[in-house]
């Protein structure tokens, strides 16, 4: 009797068995609850409004920072572009024992009037400077409105309109015995960058507040909101 009934328990066992696996396979392969992008992905308003609000801080920090070094870049290129042709020029005195003579024969007109592109005409010439002066603040257009001029010193047309020449110390005209100027001449200048070339070059204390004129050191110009500024190089 025992051995029949196990029989029986058995044969059902297998009858069942696959019938169970189907149910388990069913509830397998059957896709569970969904995330929606609405529910659990986007962002509130509130947080919008809170990415948004920190993108502007940072974008206010940042942009003064931006412009501030594009400003300080301009100035820089063209302080580097005075000192490339002060050297040449002093290569070519060194070498030719006079600033208005090209190769050491050819004599330049520079007796009243300034020699404008002297740079050029001269130094670039004789193979002492690789390329014209160009100052990045002077505008519209850098390649015409900066150049070099040699000018007579006995002629009054250097150091500003008014040809006052250049005190170097703040104090007296260093540059009154000359015989020749050597300067940077840049036009369409704006007040602010012609302020923070001064302060580079000359130091604040040779200069003024933005706007105003500045007869003193190396670096001289009128009063306004922009003007033409005058680059103390060399003289003789």
């Amino acid at each position: 009797m025992r051995d029949v009934t196990q029989r029986v328990a058995a044969r059902y066992d297998n009858q069942q068995k696959p019938e169970n696996e189907r149910l388990n396979m069913k509830l397998a392969t059957q896709p569970g609850p969904r995330l929606t992008r609405s529910g659990r992905e986007a962002f509130t308003l509130i947080e919008m409004i809170g990415v948004l609000a920190v993108i502007a801080i940072l974008a206010s920090m940042l942009v003064p920072k931006v412009f501030e070094a594009i400003n300080t870049a301009l100035i820089t290129s063209s302080i580097v572009s005075c000192e490339a042709v002060k050297a040449a020029a002093a290569d070519h005195y060194g070498k030719y024992g006079k600033f208005d003579l090209l190769f050491g024969t050819n004599v330049l007109n520079i007796t009243s009037n300034a020699y404008s592109g002297y740079d050029v005409t001269v130094l670039m010439a004789e193979g002492l400077l690789d390329k014209a002066f160009s100052a990045r603040i002077a505008g519209p257009d850098p390649s015409v409105n900066s150049f070099i001029q040699s000018v007579a010193a006995g002629s009054g047309n250097y150091g500003g309109p008014s040809g006052i020449g250049y005190f170097l110390d703040g104090v007296t005209a260093a540059t009154t015995g000359a015989q020749f100027v050597l300067e940077a001449v840049m036009q369409n200048v704006s007040a602010a960058d012609a302020k923070d070339l001064n302060d580079r070059v000359d130091g604040a204390g040779l200069g003024g507040p933005a706007g105003v004129q500045d007869h003193k050191g190396r670096v001289e110009f009128e009063a306004g909101a922009t003007t033409t500024v005058y680059v103390y190089l060399t003289h003789r």
